[in-house]
């Protein structure tokens, strides 16, 4: 659990990372003193994600559906002290300020595209009552494999300590990210 201070307006932070045979299943959740659609509007804010998501270098919308999206993702994974490149085509769903799913475009895969095997992940929105008034809480759930799993020694000593840093660090920058356009809409807010 992180500080209150470190990523204010937040609290209960929570990730949890574990290596189920060749596939990473991740857990991350968080409980947010910010309104609902700020929150939604920064998670769906995918040309602006490599100004404030670390290892993100290039996002973009390929083709957009109604809510149906095809998303490019660009950038760099870090085990240990090798970086990793990472390019990714994902299908996403979205209903509106609730859900996010993503998945891996079958045709990246298919293309040797992807420095994924599999991936699926979704982010869930829910309302909340916090002592200083209405939240949010913030759940992401995502399972991936590499395309080229690191050998089993290196992957079971250093790979899920790499995996729970990095979707940390990714995390908690989200988290920052909201928590300063929630500051920045408060203070917009005329007094009364």
């Amino acid at each position: 659990m992180l500080a209150q201070s470190s990523i204010a307006p937040t609290a209960d932070v929570a990730l949890d990372v574990l290596l189920d045979d060749e596939t990473y299943v991740v857990h991350a959740s968080a409980r947010l003193a910010a309104d609902q659609r700020l929150v939604w509007s920064t998670l769906t804010d995918y040309e602006r994600l490599r100004e404030f998501v670390p290892g993100v270098t290039r996002a973009r919308v390929l083709e957009r559906r109604g809510e149906r999206l095809t998303i490019e993702q660009i950038g760099v994974f870090t085990v240990w002290f090798v970086d990793l490149p990472v390019k990714l085509r994902l299908l996403v769903e979205h209903t509106p300020y609730t859900t996010i799913v993503a998945k891996l475009a079958a045709d990246a895969a298919a293309r040797d595209e992807s420095t994924l095997r599999r991936f699926t992940g979704a982010y869930r929105l829910t309302p909340i009552r916090l002592p200083q008034g209405a939240g949010v809480r913030l759940d992401y759930d995502a399972s991936f494999a590499l395309e080229r799993p690191l050998p089993p020694l290196i992957d079971r000593l250093f790979g899920v300590a790499a995996v729970r840093r990095t979707m940390r660090e990714q995390f908690d920058a989200m988290l920052r990210e909201i928590a300063r356009r929630q500051a920045a809409l408060a203070a917009a807010e005329p007094a009364g």
